[in-house]
């Protein structure tokens, strides 16, 4: 925060910090909606500049390639994901709470993200093929990871005071992951909210059933 009133140069300082990142922001808003429209590999720079109403090279003021424009999508639903996280993980809830609250409100983000959520889609598919034939890390990996490892805390807690029953921890975290994977399909096929929040809440129920001691 500037506190010198009588010198220009901070104040233009905030005023070029803020215009840059609303162009920024712009950037992004407009790739949400030509990647979720045409596709990570049809939507082109040239078509972000066209929905953004800037020119071509603009873009590439604020990100090298298409590639820069993923990372920053994946890391703003990574970030808002980890916090939920970790207010879970402080929270003075049980550990049969904690999950089920993971799980609902892991489940209605998704829900709430529009062209994001199909975006997602198409780079957890790309992510995966760019796993299994060693290309460049990406951030789904560690993300399924450090998820993986934090479910698996919940349950080491949820056995310890007993409302787990025994188990292999990984295995269960492994399939709590892909039963999430799976309902977010669900949704997208279902196209339907109401419909879907009952599918959602009968199966988290019968996940918890399938684990409480």
């Amino acid at each position: 925060m500037f506190l010198c009133l009588n010198s220009d140069r901070p104040v233009s300082h905030n005023m070029e910090e803020r215009d840059y990142m609303n162009k920024k922001q712009l950037i992004i808003e407009a790739a949400i909606k030509v990647f979720a429209r045409d596709g990570l590999e049809k939507g082109k720079i040239a078509d972000i500049a066209k929905e953004a109403g800037i020119g071509k090279g603009t873009v590439y003021e604020y990100f090298r390639s298409k590639d820069d424009i993923f990372k920053v999508i994946e890391e703003s639903v990574f970030s808002d994901f980890n916090l939920v996280f970790k207010e879970l993980n402080s929270s003075t809830l049980s550990p049969t709470e904690k999950l089920s609250t993971l799980m609902e409100t892991g489940m209605d983000m998704f829900m709430e993200m529009g062209d994001i959520l199909l975006i997602i889609m198409e780079l957890w598919a790309q992510a995966g093929r760019g796993h299994v034939h060693g290309s460049d890390p990406s951030l789904f990996v560690e993300y399924y990871d450090d998820f993986r490892k934090g479910v698996e805390s919940i349950l080491s807690e949820g056995i310890l005071f007993g409302e787990f029953r025994d188990m292999n921890k990984e295995g269960v975290a492994t399939l709590l992951l892909a039963f999430m994977d799976g309902l977010v399909w669900q949704f997208v096929i279902l196209n339907d909210k109401k419909k879907f929040k009952k599918v959602k809440s009968e199966a988290i129920e019968s996940f918890m059933r399938g684990i409480l001691k």
